[in-house]
């Protein structure tokens, strides 16, 4: 019995980034589309006899309508035309914070072959022989709990598989989680012949036959290492393949001391670093320390307009030097940064016949003198 899991695919994130690709959508969903397609086209060649989303299909509740067309004619591909049995799940990001909202994926429930697990309760499914019992992301973590209290292998089932979206309870991955973390059991992760979890962005295992199958694509710097794509399960003999998908790759510069350089100097040494990771095809993030006046002053004009237009995605973050700090710290002020703010909120508009990244640079410049 051979199982492929896969998770968190987010379609439709990358919303904000600012350059567009024939198809309407930004370059960035693109991305994020590309790798999902591959996954399943991957998929399809190994032809499972079970598969197995375990949620975050999408990055939100209400994802585009482009976006829910393209998730169902992948879904259809795998399911109805192909003749896998797919189960899928809603995830935090695309379940509805009220239950009589439904859920975008509930649409695809007609699709031959394919089992949604979208409610607000416990699911099961028996496919080939094998129990799929199935938990959607739960709203309250009573609601969860009453849940997991019902999940419980099938002792005639040949095999019973466990598909769940959440926190795997004493991981030390998850030592920061969020307040409000709704956290799984590994004990009960133990009945099972397999865990398929969604949720976590990175492949691991939490248990002996408990795995996350990680995101389809990187969505944070934090995972620029990590590789990206899914999970090739067999149950008898037990034994977990990871699959890789091409994904955007992500660099993080290490910090930049800008401590008395000129803001032409300055610019000359970010270059200088990325060029050396090419960051024309990768998302950057680049810190740079120790900036004064003196620095913001003299960089040339259009500096950030200029370096971001050289490259797929940069993130540029200034910090004041520290014999500066009585002045104004770019804008910061009892509410927080105000040049990210508004670097934030221009992300969030259309800006149509106005240049995104001069407005950006601009933010910069001004929020960072002092009143």
């Amino acid at each position: 019995m051979k199982l492929c899991h896969f998770s968190d695919t987010h379609l439709g994130a990358g919303g904000g980034y600012p350059r567009r690709g024939p198809s309407g959508l930004t370059i960035r969903q693109e991305d994020i589309i590309n790798s999902f397609i591959e996954a399943v086209d991957r998929i399809i060649e190994i032809n499972p006899d079970l598969c197995i989303h375990a949620g975050d299909l999408f990055d939100s509740v209400r994802p585009l309508n482009r976006i829910i067309a393209i998730a169902g004619q992948q879904l259809y591909r795998l399911a109805e035309e192909h003749g896998i049995p797919t189960v899928i799940i809603t995830g935090n990001h695309d379940a509805p914070k009220q239950p009589h909202l439904g859920a975008a994926l509930e649409i695809f429930a007609p699709i031959d072959n394919l089992y949604v697990a979208a409610g607000p309760s416990l699911s099961h499914f028996d496919i080939r022989g094998v129990r799929i019992t199935a938990l959607p992301h739960a709203l309250t973590t009573q609601a969860q709990r009453q849940a997991l209290e019902q999940c419980r292998p099938d002792p005639d089932a040949r095999f019973n598989v466990l598909v769940l979206h959440g926190v795997a309870a004493g991981m030390p991955e998850f030592s920061m989680a969020d307040l409000g973390e709704q956290e799984l059991p590994l004990e009960l992760m133990t009945n099972f012949d397999y865990t398929a979890l969604g949720h976590f962005h990175n492949f691991c295992q939490v248990a002996p036959r408990a795995f996350y199958a990680g995101s389809t694509e990187r969505l944070s710097q934090s995972e620029r290492a990590a590789a990206k794509g899914f999970a090739e399960i067999d149950l008898d003999p037990f034994n977990v393949t990871f699959r890789e998908v091409k994904c955007r790759e992500m660099a993080d510069i290490a910090t930049i001391d800008a401590t008395g350089k000129r803001g032409d100097q300055l610019v000359s040494e970010i270059k200088e670093h990325l060029d050396r990771v090419n960051s024309a095809e990768k998302i950057v993030r680049v810190n740079i320390a120790g900036v004064s006046e003196e620095t913001i002053k003299t960089m040339p004009p259009n500096m950030l307009t200029e370096l971001k237009q050289n490259s797929f995605s940069l993130d540029i973050r200034f910090e004041r030097r520290k014999d500066d700090e009585q002045t104004q710290l770019f804008g910061r002020t009892a509410i927080g940064r105000l040049d990210h703010a508004f670097v934030k909120y221009l992300e969030s508009v259309e800006l149509e016949g106005f240049d995104r990244d001069r407005l950006i640079e601009q933010a910069v410049r001004y929020l960072a003198l002092p009143e």
